[in-house]
Formats: structure tokens, C-alpha cells, sequence
């Protein structure tokens, strides 16, 4: 996956997450879960497999690794997502 490409599902990801007013609920996740975002890496490709494919399958592909929680924890910092 390009770093293109992991931007636009994230971006995706945080608009839905705007959308339903979650930002402030999530922040506080990706803060908690921050020290282990390479678990939550690990954790994310563990359940790759057990997800059906589509819109899901991409978020957690995106989310596979630290860079992707990093790049999400950055975008929904911003203040316009």
C-alpha cells in the first residue's frame, strides 16, 4: 500500500469519524493505545483475515503497521480532518 493510498483511507476513516462526533473518543483511544501502537499493528493484521473484504478490509490494511496509527492520530489532530 502506497503512502497515497494509506492517506486517502484514513482520511475516509476520520471524516466517518467526524461525521458521527467520535473524534473526541477516539483521540483518547489512539492516545491510551499510543506506546502500543506496534501491538495494535500486530493485533490489526491477526484479524485481517477474519474480516470480509471491503471498505473494512481497507481501514485495517491501513492501519497494519505504526505509520498508519501515526498518520491517523495527525489527521484527527487537525482541526478541519
Amino acid at each position: 500500500m502506497t503512502h497515497e493510498q494509506r492517506a486517502a483511507i484514513l482520511q475516509q476513516l476520520a471524516h466517518a469519524l467526524e461525521h458521527r462526533r467520535l473524534l473526541a473518543p477516539t483521540r483518547i483511544a489512539l492516545d491510551i493505545i499510543a506506546p502500543m501502537s506496534f501491538l495494535a499493528g500486530q493485533a490489526a493484521l491477526f484479524i485481517n483475515p477474519l474480516i470480509p473484504a471491503g471498505r473494512w478490509h481497507s481501514y485495517v490494511a491501513a492501519l497494519s503497521d505504526q505509520e498508519g496509527w501515526n498518520v491517523l492520530r495527525d489527521m484527527l489532530e487537525t482541526p478541519d480532518c
